[in-house]
């Protein structure tokens, strides 16, 4: 068995095995293993967020429950008695890993959508979904550590990850940092499973569709959030604001077609209030998770950007004075 690193993950190490069978054709080739980082402080992150259990019980318990395309689960392994690690589908010889720095272009950003369409409609406002106590919750609910942490993180972090933001941006990002306790606490339905890191970064690109790959921060919470997100961290603000409204009455049409009613008035209001999705999920590890030249420079684009996305939205007016 041989062992190649993939990407730079910021909680977890991602390697690629190569696999040799004593029967030709018994098994796949290769396979992902996706572990606890080697950087004792991202894996004591990780770990206390319940992060490397989550995604290992997304795969057993929920994906075979949705039609959203994630990569095959092949084995988990234990830590003491909790799921630590996951064995997945090699999907590299026919999908190419999204790019962040890259704006996502149109066909491609609605297919991306539509895998959230895929990943809601099934659990749309379902209470025993709702009440499973593994599921990462930030949305509707008090997060404390969260704000703390995030409240550490940028004022450790605004010197350098800020010194890219305008004037405007940079006391957008303060004032959320101050309230986002009672933002996120407010947020509110209706409630499905959320991703909350989902964006290209995260995403495998194939001739015909989309794979959606980390599932660490699988959660409950208000649909709108990722919807928010994706278009917040894939489109420069001038295209955002050009096409928002257009994919928020999309996502309405397409969710119907899963069986799902919300009113398309009401859709573009809770995407309004979930405009700080982008702070909300990346400024809290800036100062903590794995850091490099490339991952620096992609928190200071998309904290950019979530702070022009909340402030095109008028955001701000809905937090405490």
């Amino acid at each position: 068995m041989e062992k190649a690193p993939i990407g730079i993950g910021a909680m977890a190490d991602t390697f690629r095995i190569q696999l040799t069978w004593s029967e030709e054709s018994a098994g796949p080739r290769s396979l992902v293993i996706k572990k606890p980082s080697a950087d004792p402080a991202a894996a004591a992150t990780a770990a206390s967020l319940g992060a490397y259990e989550r995604e290992a019980k997304f795969y057993v318990e929920l994906a075979p429950r949705t039609a959203v395309r994630a990569p095959r689960l092949f084995g988990v392994e234990l830590d003491d008695g909790i799921p630590s690690t996951v064995l997945l589908e090699d999907l590299s010889e026919d999908y190419q890993p999204g790019d962040q720095f890259a704006e996502l272009a149109l066909p491609l950003l609605r297919r991306a959508r539509h895998q959230l369409v895929l990943l809601q409609a099934p659990f749309w406002q379902n209470a025993d979904t709702a009440n499973l106590d593994w599921l990462h919750r930030r949305l509707g609910v008090p997060i404390p550590a969260i704000v703390e942490r995030m409240q550490r993180s940028w004022w450790s972090a605004r010197s350098t990850i800020g010194s890219g933001l305008t004037s405007d941006e940079r006391a957008c990002v303060d004032r959320f940092v101050s309230h986002a306790g009672e933002w996120a606490s407010g947020l509110n339905g209706p409630c499905s499973l959320v991703h909350h890191d989902f964006r290209v970064d995260n995403m495998l690109f194939g001739q015909n569709e989309i794979v959606v790959l980390d599932w660490q921060t699988i959660g409950w919470g208000p649909a709108m959030f990722d919807v928010a997100y994706l278009l917040g961290t894939s489109l420069e603000p001038e295209r955002r604001r050009a096409v928002e409204r257009d994919e928020i009455a999309r996502h309405v049409d397409e969710l119907a077609e899963h069986g799902v009613d919300w009113d398309v008035a009401e859709a573009w209001q809770a995407y309004r209030q979930a405009a700080f999705a982008v702070l909300l999920m990346l400024v809290p590890p800036i100062a903590s998770v794995k850091t490099n030249a490339r991952m620096e420079a992609m928190y200071r684009r998309l904290i950019a950007f979530g702070a022009r996305m909340a402030i095109d939205l008028d955001a701000l007016d809905l937090l405490p004075a």
